[in-house]
């Protein structure tokens, strides 16, 4: 399958309207562009905090972007090769997953002041230098998509491995993204590039719940309010697919 790459070098913040004043329970109906901010770097993934959204680079260098449109560049991982692969904030902390080869690191920064690293430990997986958001918090753990070993890998927030949990739904080299569920925290859902596929698997079952086949290469993942999910896909233009989180369907 040929894939196409994207460079991404502005974050753009859009407010999403309902038609009822209730939005955490009825789907989004409108995106409306509130403002883009100009890096001088390629982003790969990123996450909101308050009013400040912190992106990691393709180059490895994590940015802190304030809502008066300020940057900063809080930290450079590694070397040059260290691409970014899941990122996401938890409390006062900054979970990511970088590397440039097998194995990869996950990371935890205090971000409370600056920034601080706390701790770190490595992530077998050679297929995660794959571009995807491969990392979402829930229940006080780490879910990761391991790729080469179809499955998701659940650690501790300080890095003891908890369980596998097998999901072979992944193929080999898959761009892979995933978030947690809005109505449910026991439940991940994983948006897959190469099969075409949404889907939604129980952590504590094992079973997947529903998967949906409608977005061709979808990527991009989110929950939204208490019921829904966002998908977007590899693309020049902008486009958001609502998904109900407990049946996949639009």
């Amino acid at each position: 399958m040929e894939r196409k790459l994207i460079s991404v070098d502005n974050i753009v913040i859009g407010g999403l309207q309902t038609l009822t004043i209730t939005p955490q329970q009825e789907p989004p109906t409108t995106l409306q562009l509130i403002r883009e901010v100009k890096l001088d770097y390629e982003c790969i993934t990123l996450a909101a905090h308050g009013n400040d959204v912190y992106v990691g680079t393709e180059d490895g260098k994590i940015l802190k972007v304030s809502d008066k449109e300020k940057i900063e560049i809080l930290e450079n991982v590694n070397d040059s090769n260290s691409c970014f692969n899941g990122f996401c904030v938890y409390g006062e902390n900054l979970y990511c997953l970088t590397g440039s080869d097998n194995p990869f690191i996950i990371s935890k920064y205090d971000i409370r002041n600056t920034i601080e690293q706390v701790h770190s430990w490595n992530f077998d997986d050679p297929d995660a230098g794959m571009w995807g958001s491969k990392i979402a918090i829930t229940q006080n753990q780490l879910v990761v998509a391991d790729i080469a070993h179809s499955r998701l890998t659940i650690f501790s927030l300080t890095g003891q491995l908890i369980r596998y949990v097998d999901c072979p739904q992944f193929r080999d080299y898959s761009w892979v993204c995933i978030c947690v569920s809005p109505s449910n925290s026991d439940v991940i859902i994983v948006s897959d590039y190469d099969s075409d596929r949404v889907f939604a698997v129980n952590l504590t079952t094992r079973a997947v719940l529903w998967t949906n086949s409608d977005i061709i290469n979808p990527q991009g993942i989110v929950s939204y309010g208490s019921e829904h999910i966002l998908v977007t896909k590899t693309d020049s233009n902008t486009q958001l697919w609502i998904l109900n989180a407990n049946t996949g369907q639009p």
